[in-house]
């Protein structure tokens, strides 16, 4: 009895320094216990997982991590205690690839976005494989090149009202954010494919609801805090939280979009075969899995991400074209061509698209040089751990590859990698190809890559040669940058120009 008072007593008195004591030993663990020290990275995200929650905060974590794979000259960044960037294109397959045993980290829980006080997961946020194959298995053909080009018609019809706004803007002669009104083409285009309506951006030209600030907020909430993600159980993930706000603002607009749209097959209107109707027909042969709370999920994926994925390509694209005059003269060119041989359609359509190939290495290009997502696509060791090139990653170990850093791989894309320069597509032979479509990992890579990429590719392959054939382009300030901000997404901001109407032969 009398050595247990004593070490209350001693805990009474120095209970600070014991915390110190314990706290320095956690952090001694982190650096050094782990077996990953040998690894190059800053000094402190050994120690903790704050350097690259700072990164993400501070809106650099997309050049930070470049910097450091070039720093070290190192294909292995250690950026956390137990968190690798991998920078060598060639793992991709054993990362990434169908068969691999590396599945989703915690990360991806915070993206989770709570319906009735209660959180489920979707096809991206998933961690278990055999549950995303079940819940993505029953609706994966709506996802499908030969479906997508079903939707066409309603790209069109985004199209011509987009035109219609951008002809207003040409005849008024004054600014605009392009980049705005570029994720609000892509906003509406979802709402046609989803529940064949538009969502009214174009036609109010504001932020409907202010759901693309909800989003916004919620993508930079899930990048900061995913790094340190035992902060989203106290935040988010705790039941005060969801008393207070039981279901998400996204999935809320998603909701009453969906209520609009089956009021409008209720009155006999609206026979389309959108998103919502192939859901609604999956319901009928999987009832166990796609039920009323799943369908809600897969379409409030697509909300989330649909437009601020094709809008962020989008502004890339023409950007980067209008910084390098002479690749957007001979796209321009190549456009030309195409109509006066009687190869456009006057809505120009994915077919035709497709056989335009300058076209298709200026849009591959730019989601080369400004890839959508900024963070490494996180991955955990499986069991046993595993050995990559030399160094030995135990159990539990999260890796990943950011597309910012495989990106501007110079020995796949060559010594001028830095630069815009759509020409390497073309020049490339089959082998080269090969590795540069791979280390592109804009929509993912295997198993778990973005199901929605071919519904991006469609707004993208037709709206891009379609304003080109009609509208000149001009920065408001020609020498000013635009503002990148990275994290999960690498949004730019500040896209001002002045559009003119092209003068036709």
């Amino acid at each position: 009895m009398n050595l247990l008072r004593d070490i209350q007593v001693l805990l009474a008195d120095h209970w600070m320094m014991l915390l110190v004591f314990l706290l320095f030993r956690k952090l001694l663990f982190n650096k050094y216990g782990r077996g990953l020290h040998p690894i190059p990275g800053p000094f402190l995200a050994g120690f903790s997982d704050f350097w690259r929650f700072f990164c993400t905060t501070f809106s650099t974590v997309h050049q930070a991590h470049l910097n450091l794979h070039r720093k070290t000259n190192s294909h292995f960044v250690r950026i956390g205690p137990r968190t690798i960037s991998i920078s060598d294109t060639a793992l991709i397959p054993t990362i990434y690839g169908t068969h691999s045993a590396f599945t989703k980290s915690e990360y991806y829980r915070l993206s989770m976005m709570p319906l009735d006080g209660a959180y489920t997961p979707s096809l991206f946020t998933a961690l278990d494989e055999r549950y995303h194959t079940s819940i993505k298995r029953p609706i994966a053909t709506a996802y499908s090149m030969s479906t997508i080009i079903e939707y066409e018609p309603l790209v069109d019809s985004t199209t011509s009202l987009f035109t219609s706004r951008l002809d207003g803007f040409a005849a008024s002669g004054v600014s605009f954010d392009f980049g705005v009104w570029l994720q609000m083409y892509a906003f509406d285009v979802i709402g046609e494919i989803l529940f064949s309506q538009k969502l009214g951006f174009l036609e109010s030209g504001t932020d409907v609801a202010g759901i693309m600030a909800d989003i916004r907020g919620k993508i930079s909430y899930a990048a900061c805090v995913g790094q340190i993600p035992f902060l989203d159980r106290i935040l988010t993930k705790n039941p005060l939280f969801l008393k207070i706000v039981p279901t998400h603002p996204i999935v809320t607009f998603t909701l009453d979009r969906m209520k609009e749209r089956v009021a409008s097959m209720a009155y006999g209107a609206g026979r389309k075969r959108d998103f919502l109707t192939r859901c609604m027909e999956a319901q009928a042969r999987y009832p166990d899995i796609v039920t009323n709370r799943m369908i809600i999920l897969y379409n409030g994926d697509n909300v989330a991400a649909g437009s601020d994925t094709t809008g962020i390509a989008l502004r890339a694209i023409f950007y980067h074209l209008m910084k390098t005059p002479a690749c957007l003269r001979r796209l321009v060119e190549e456009i030309d061509r195409a109509e006066e041989a009687g190869q456009l359609s006057n809505l120009v359509t994915w077919h035709e698209s497709s056989r335009l190939p300058y076209l298709q290495a200026c849009i591959k290009e730019a989601f080369r040089i400004h890839p959508v997502v900024g963070l490494i696509i996180e991955r955990c060791v499986p069991k046993g751990g595993i050995v990559l090139r030399g160094h030995y990653l135990p159990e539990g170990t999260i890796v990943g590859m950011n597309p910012w850093v495989t990106t501007r791989d110079e020995s796949v894309y060559g010594a001028d990698a830095d630069i815009f320069r759509p020409e390497r597509w073309l020049e490339a032979t089959p082998e080269q190809l090969t590795a540069m479509d791979r280390a592109n990992l804009t929509f993912g890579y295997g198993k778990r890559a973005c199901i929605g990429k071919n519904i991006s590719m469609l707004e993208i392959c037709k709206v891009v040669p379609q304003l080109l054939r009609h509208y000149e382009l001009s920065f408001l300030q020609p020498d000013q940058e635009w503002t990148v901000r990275g994290g999960w997404f690498v949004w730019q901001d500040g896209f001002e120009v002045y559009i003119r109407r092209r003068a036709r032969k």
